[in-house]
């Protein structure tokens, strides 16, 4: 009998406890499945990219074609993340996000970048590029992070 008694008292601890842990593992859950959620309604493109040798700027539009707003958080020319002076803003130029910019459906957002023969990659003629801001053919790989960890990638040859 005493058996019987000991066998369902830690019968019952054990489904109190599994319960316990089942109901924290549940609600996590649940947010990551809700973040992912709102991860996959969030899409964006760079659709273009033009370089301007007067300034050495690399200029993006990168344009939000999915269902909820987006915030770019972080910006990498060849694997070097474009941050600071590198980042141009001004008139008609976003910036990253801060809090209060998000963009926002359908919108289209222009980056300007810093770039010079330093961070691009050349696939030809290096030896003749010696010395030179820009070196034709070098390839500038240009990867847009979202704060939901989507990303989009973009690949422009210098003039």
């Amino acid at each position: 009998m005493m058996m019987i008694g000991i066998t369902l008292s830690l019968g019952a601890i054990l489904v109190a406890w599994a319960g316990q842990s089942y109901g924290a593992f549940s609600g996590g859950s649940q947010l990551f499945y809700q973040q992912r959620g709102q991860a996959l309604q969030e899409s964006f493109v760079i659709e273009e990219a033009f370089f301007i040798k007067s300034s050495n700027t690399l200029d993006i539009y990168v344009r939000n074609v999915g269902a909820i707003q987006l915030s770019v958080v972080a910006i990498y020319v060849n694997g070097t993340a474009i941050s600071g002076s590198n980042l141009q803003t001004g008139t008609g130029l976003c910036s990253l996000y801060s809090g209060n910019n998000p963009l926002g459906v359908q919108a289209v957002c222009e980056y300007g970048l810093t770039v010079t023969q330093a961070n691009g990659v050349v696939t030809g003629g290096a030896a003749s590029c010696t010395g030179q801001t820009w070196c034709s053919g070098a390839l500038f790989y240009v990867v847009v992070a979202s704060g939901r960890g989507n990303q989009a990638a973009y690949t422009a040859r210098g003039p």
